[in-house]
């Protein structure tokens, strides 16, 4: 079944498409782009837009595995309903806005980046629009009903795995010490336990930040007259730049967390002196 698609108009497919840029980007150091990326996402995705609202209901059926058919069936459904209740001009417009916005600040090959979920998300943008045959959407449902009720498939050995019982206890340590951490800690741990509900969009975005302040903040640090003075303390603050220097590309597990928590601590009693 071949039917036309035009991917600028998926949501999902811009969205997946600018993570893949922000990636590339990060693995090349280029933090002007990182920051003109994550700048991106946080205007057209953030919270309460109205494309991270259709965002989520692609997730809700692609994200979805190991379902029963009934199961998935009822979610084609009723992510259909909820779809048919978003402003579809205002989608239109917004779409819009961050093609142009990526065409003049990024570059066009942005839409050439691969997805590998492509096949999925277009299929279920297929079945939103209302210019396709009844007969087409049936088609379209059905595959994607298979695509819902199959396993998960094993991670790669290299990819980032955390057990449930492991997020439990973690959760649990989280809440005993929450009361007693700083904002900027509180909203780190916050994004990252939620991390595992969105894909860690959020928790990148907010570490792209972060670690950057945390370099000037540290930075900042050697040009203090009882810094300088003092050779051990500058090599500990030597360090701690490695440290952060060293998070690029890396994946966000309880032991790089209690690492960035540390230097965070660190920079706050270090302001109060």
């Amino acid at each position: 079944m071949k039917l036309k698609h035009n991917k600028r108009r998926n949501t999902a497919f811009l969205f997946e498409a600018l993570v893949k840029e922000l990636a590339r980007a990060s693995l090349q150091e280029n933090e002007s782009k990182k920051k003109n990326i994550v700048s991106i996402l946080k205007t057209f995705f953030g919270k309460g837009s109205v494309l991270a609202e259709e965002l989520n209901l692609y997730r809700t059926i692609y994200e979805t595995k190991s379902v029963e058919n009934s199961a998935a069936e009822k979610i084609i459904t009723e992510v259909k309903r909820v779809y048919s209740g978003l402003n579809q001009g205002e989608i239109y417009r917004s779409q819009t806005q961050l093609i142009n916005k990526v065409n003049k600040t990024l570059t066009p090959n942005v839409f050439t980046n691969f997805v590998p979920n492509y096949r999925t998300i277009a299929s279920i943008s297929q079945i939103f629009n209302k210019k396709i045959s009844i007969k087409d959407k049936v088609l379209l449902e059905t595959q994607l009903v298979k695509h819902m009720i199959s396993k998960k498939r094993l991670q790669k050995k290299n990819e980032l795995q955390i057990k449930n019982s492991v997020l439990r206890a973690f959760a649990k340590q989280y809440n005993t010490a929450y009361d007693n951490m700083y904002t900027e800690q509180k909203e780190l741990l916050s994004k990252f336990i939620s991390s595992f509900m969105d894909n860690g969009l959020e928790l990148k975005i907010f570490l792209n930040e972060e670690i950057g302040r945390l370099k000037n903040e540290t930075k900042s640090l050697l040009n203090d007259d009882n810094v300088s003075s003092d050779p051990e303390m500058k090599t500990k603050i030597d360090n701690v730049l490695k440290i952060l220097n060293g998070f690029k590309g890396q994946h966000i597990n309880e032991s790089v967390l209690k690492q960035i928590i540390k230097i965070q601590e660190l920079i706050r009693e270090n302001q109060k002196q």
